[in-house]
């Protein structure tokens, strides 16, 4: 099985991912991504990470502790899209480590990329504004307003780029099989209700 992971920015979906994967014995896919584009690009890993992060605010460099940045962001204050090519090669490499099975995807639109496969469990984890906000500035202690305007930056970015590439509605229930409210549920039962349909599905 396949778990990709698709969440709102604040909704501490990194470490619910991470547990799932653990409970599961599947691969964590996150960070290994850029380097797998690199290679295809034949470029260093740390100029796939520069160009996911171009236009970084300073908020978000202090946030990126509780999420890392994704392809989405990229560029999302600027008027330019993201390369085709680039977006080409996170598609291939979602598809490598897909086909190999047994792994957890964080972002990059995997759950676009992969689409309704029997052998795909496609989790969006959300949280009510207030709780992400409180969330980010407890976790990051950065200020309220910083946090504020972080969650909106990011949140719009990924709209627009679910929108743009792949003709999605980015939190719409309707491209996920499972979605989990994160202010509701902790990390341990957030993960162990994705372990549970990973079983349901096998």
């Amino acid at each position: 099985m396949i778990v990709t992971i698709s969440n709102e920015y604040g909704s501490g979906a990194l470490a619910v991912a991470e547990r799932a994967a653990r409970a599961l014995g599947y691969q964590y896919v996150d960070r290994q991504l850029p380097v797998v584009v690199a290679k295809r690009l034949h470029i260093t890993p740390e100029a796939v990470e520069a160009s996911e992060d171009s236009q970084r605010t300073l908020g978000e460099l202090l946030l990126d502790g509780l999420e890392r940045a994704t392809p989405e962001l990229a560029q999302a204050a600027a008027a330019e899209p993201l390369d085709e090519e680039l977006v080409a090669a996170v598609a291939a490499a979602v598809r490598e480590y897909a086909a190999k099975g047994n792994c957890v995807i964080v972002g990059r639109g995997a759950f676009a990329i992969l689409g309704a496969r029997p052998d795909v469990l496609r989790v969006f984890m959300h949280a009510p504004r207030e709780w992400r906000v409180a969330h980010v500035v407890e976790t990051t202690h950065v200020r309220r307003d910083v946090a504020e305007a972080e969650i909106e930056r990011v949140d719009r970015a990924r709209v627009a780029h679910i929108r743009q590439w792949y003709g999605l509605a980015f939190g719409d229930p309707q491209n996920y099989d499972l979605c989990i409210d994160t202010s509701r549920l902790s990390v341990a039962q957030s993960a162990a209700a994705i372990v549970a349909a990973v079983q349901a599905r096998a």
